[in-house]
Formats: C-alpha cells, sequence, structure tokens
C-alpha cells in the first residue's frame, strides 16, 4: 500500500511523465491493488493516513482517472483521497458474472475496501452512476459517512437524458449483451467512449481527445463486464424508487450539490432541486458551476477542488 505524502517534490514528480508515457499510463502507474471479495479493485490512495478521508466514485465510461487533476489537490487540503476504480471500469478486474456488478453488491465492495484501509469514517463523493453505488452504501451504513457530497449524479428518472445507447436498453430495442458485443475492437471501444463524451461536454465532437482516447482504450475489451453491469443497472435505476427513498432516509449528516450546469445527461433545473429534496441540502451547500458540464473534475477543477474542499472544511472531522 502506497500512502502519498503529497510534498511539492511529489506533486512535480508525479506530473512529470516521461514522453513515451501517456496521462493515462501515469495515472495508472500510481494506484494500488486490493482483493475485495476476490477481485482485484484498484484504487488512489493520496495524504497522510492520519487524515480525514473522502472517497471518490465515478461513473460511466470513466474510472479513478476522471479525478487525477483534483484528487492531489484535495490530499494537499488535508485530506487522506481514496479513489477507487469500481468492478469492470479502468484496472479494476472484469468479470463477466452478473451478480457482482448487483448495486448491493458493488456498494458492500466499496465498504469492504474502506475496512482494508483502515478507514472507519470517510467523507463520500459521487459522481454519475457511481450515485447508485454510494446511495446504496448509505443505505447498508450510514454511520460511517461523515458527510456526502453529489457532483453531477442523481436520485431518480426526472431530469435524465441518457446517452442514445442506454435509451435503447431501456426501452427494451437493445440487450446489453449485444450493445457492447463489439468491444474488443479498439475503433468501436474509441466510438463509444466518444458518444458518451461528447454529451457530457457540449455536442458531437467537442470531447477532447485526451479524454476520448483514455476512456475508449479502456473499453477494449470490456464488453463481458459492461453487458454484465448494464444488465444489472438498468433495471435497478428504472425501478430503484422504494429502495432508494429507503438508503437516503437511513443518512441525515452534512450534503452538498456540486453541479456542472452545461450537462447533456442531467438537466440542472430538475436534477439539482430533486437531490436538494431527497438530500436534504440547504441552499448554501448548492454549487452551480455554470462553465462545466458533465465531467465538471476535468472541464472546471478549480471550482470544483473550491467548492469540495470548502464543504469538506466546514464538516471536518478528524
Amino acid at each position: 500500500m502506497k500512502h502519498l505524502l503529497l510534498s511539492t517534490a511529489l506533486l512535480f514528480a508525479a506530473t512529470q511523465a516521461s514522453l513515451a508515457e501517456t496521462p493515462r499510463e501515469t495515472h495508472r502507474a500510481m494506484l494500488d491493488r486490493a482483493n475485495i471479495g476476490g477481485h482485484g479493485i484498484a484504487y488512489l490512495d493520496l495524504g497522510h493516513p492520519d487524515d480525514p478521508a473522502v472517497m471518490l466514485l465515478h461513473g460511466i465510461p470513466t474510472s479513478s482517472y476522471l479525478y487525477r487533476d483534483v484528487a492531489p489537490r484535495i490530499a494537499a487540503a488535508g485530506y487522506r483521497v481514496i479513489v477507487p476504480d469500481l468492478l469492470g471500469h479502468g484496472a479494476s478486474d472484469r468479470p463477466d458474472d452478473m451478480a457482482v456488478y448487483a448495486t448491493e453488491a458493488r456498494a458492500a465492495r466499496m465498504l469492504e475496501l474502506a475496512d482494508s484501509l483502515g478507514i472507519e469514517r470517510f467523507a463520500l463523493v459521487l459522481h454519475d452512476v457511481g450515485g447508485m453505488t454510494g446511495w446504496s452504501m448509505v443505505g447498508q451504513a450510514p454511520e460511517r459517512l461523515t458527510s456526502i457530497a453529489a457532483t453531477n449524479t442523481l436520485a431518480g428518472l426526472d431530469g435524465v437524458t441518457p446517452a442514445p445507447l442506454v435509451m435503447q436498453m431501456m426501452a427494451g430495442q437493445v440487450s446489453p449483451m449485444d450493445a457492447f458485443a463489439d468491444l474488443d475492437d479498439p475503433a468501436v471501444a474509441r466510438e463509444m467512449a466518444q458518444m458518451w463524451m461528447d454529451q457530457g461536454y457540449s455536442g458531437p465532437g467537442t470531447a477532447p481527445a485526451q479524454e476520448v482516447d483514455a476512456y475508449g482504450t479502456d473499453l477494449v475489451g470490456a464488453g463481458a463486464a459492461y453487458s454484465a453491469f448494464f444488465g444489472m443497472a438498468v433495471p435497478a435505476f428504472m425501478q430503484g424508487g422504494e429502495a432508494l427513498a429507503a438508503d437516503l432516509a437511513a443518512y441525515d449528516g452534512p450534503t452538498a450539490i456540486i453541479f456542472g450546469e452545461q450537462d447533456g445527461f442531467f438537466a440542472p433545473d430538475i436534477v439539482i432541486p430533486d437531490l436538494a429534496a431527497k438530500l436534504g441540502t440547504d441552499e448554501d451547500d448548492i454549487t452551480r458551476i455554470p462553465d462545466a458540464g458533465h465531467f465538471l473534475q476535468t472541464q472546471a477543477p478549480d471550482a470544483y477542488v473550491a467548492a469540495l474542499t470548502a464543504f469538506l472544511n466546514k464538516n471536518l472531522e478528524n
């Protein structure tokens, strides 16, 4: 296990890749790995082990790579930052057993990861469909959470415009197995990454090539894992009303909402009030970032870090 003490020298070294390395490869070299429930989970562990802990969860089609610019800065503000690659994503294992992708199983796995790192209580930061995992964590262990920040995620179907491929799966027009059958082909994987990333920016062809290349590379060979994940996630997403309400009702601690307003997936004027009502978020803890879209961690890292650390500092627990 590598606990990275983020001195100025280390921050400099971590960002100085050789010319032969891509940022994605540099990021992967910093990941630790844990055996959780028989599966390998890759994760980033930054900051001093005695600092208050924060776990950052990603969504689709991303990984811990989404947080590469902001995680070191959050750690430098005085936090131990844990950023896992959820099973089936990034550098974590890609089993094709659907049961391991059930929302409750994914949540239990993240709690077990915290256990393996000696972390009893932590703040939880959720993004995209990582929110599904996070809400289940809330329901399973609300006493372990010091605070929750919802960042371009959701807690229901209102205001959501899924990616076209996901809409087809939700409508029963295509099965997850058929949708991801060709991900062994790098060109198909990159095209799929382009589709997802563009909707989170501002339209066709707008996502930076570095982002598309990174996640497109991650998708190569992930067809079975993505089929299994979506085979579990789509029904849970469409039918999870009562279970979700019960999970959210289990927690009454501090919450924040940090939202990029140029989000092609989640309409902010619908999703933000819905989240605020369900989480009981104070108006002072809602931050709208007007010049960012869905992937605000890379689109507006300064505003993201400022809002998140201000919230965490207000609710600091040593």
